[in-house]
Order: C-alpha cells, then structure tokens, then sequence
C-alpha cells in the first residue's frame, strides 16, 4: 500500500537527477577538452604548453589516482590556469565517443607511441615534445614541479624530428588547425 509509494519517489527522484546529469560528473573533467585542434589553436595564441592526458576515464585505476591526487587539486589546477592547456584524450569501456573524437585519440597514440595508461605528455605551443610522464606518487606539489622542471633528454634535431612527425601526422589524419 502506502509504504511502496514512498519508497518508490526517492528512487524517480534519483533516476531523474541522474538521468538530467546533476550527478554525473561532467565530461571531459571541468577545465579539460577532446578537441585537440582547438587546443593546438589555444596553445599558439598563449604560448601554454599542450599537456595530452591519455586515458581510460571509466575502468583505469592509475588514471583514477593521477585524477584524484593530481588533476583535480587546487594546487594543479591554479598551474594548469596560467601555463597549459590540457587535453582529455580517452580511451574509455562504456562512454560514447564521436567518430572523429574516437580517431583523433588513435592517432594521437599512434604518433606518440602511447603503450598504456596513464600516459601524459608535454608539448610546447609548436609541438615540441617537452617531456613524457605518467602516474607519479608524491601528490600535486611534486607533480607540479615535475611538469614545471622536468624535460625529455634528447638532442634538439631528435625533437625537431619528432615535432615534424606529430605536426604532419596531425594534418594529415586529424585535419589542419
């Protein structure tokens, strides 16, 4: 009798929240874009560094952690503001990708040699690989000056070449920007 109604309005009421996304987390994460052109675009006009986040947003633990000890503190966030533009680039189990988001994120891989996740990159507004990292221990003050400090050893020609590649491989199977 009554008892079941009201049981039952709790649940309507949460399937409707849920369904209307007042619970989902928003996606990409707040502060985060899939549209890696775009970002190119952004990265030329303010000289910020490009950081590609390569992830597996709904099954990847150490991605969870980057996220939960990284990505999403205030002290991250306040660096990433002033200095990067950063880039979601997903390889989820059970959310739906457009075609082109998808692609775009294979041959970002591709180009990149992205092996697993998580894998973080670091490229300065033309390209240039800056550095290549992943998960982290030591929570986002170390993180932070990771990115900020820490650089890829290789000769310039390498990462010219390197640049080249990406830059050309971009165009030719993303689009120009």
């Amino acid at each position: 009798g009554l008892n079941m109604n009201i049981r039952i309005i709790p649940v309507a009421v949460l399937f409707l929240l849920a369904a209307t996304g007042l619970f989902a987390e928003s996606y990409p994460p707040e502060g985060w874009t899939t549209d890696l052109r775009q970002a190119i675009r952004d990265s030329e006009e303010t000289g910020r560094d490009l950081l590609l986040n390569f992830t597996g947003s709904d099954w990847c633990v150490w991605c969870h952690r980057l996220r939960d000890e990284v990505f999403d503190t205030r002290e991250f966030k306040e660096y990433a503001r002033e200095n990067l533009i950063l880039v979601f680039l997903d390889f989820p189990n059970g959310v739906d990708q457009s075609e082109e988001t998808v692609q775009q994120n294979q041959v970002m891989a591709s180009l990149l040699g992205v092996r697993g996740f998580p894998t973080v990159w670091l490229l300065d507004s033309t390209l240039l690989p800056i550095l290549q990292t992943g998960y982290r221990d030591g929570g986002s003050a170390a993180y932070v000056a990771h990115l900020r400090n820490d650089r890829i050893e290789v000769e310039e020609e390498k990462k010219t070449e390197f640049r080249s590649l990406v830059r050309e491989g971009i165009r030719q199977h993303i689009g120009p920007w």
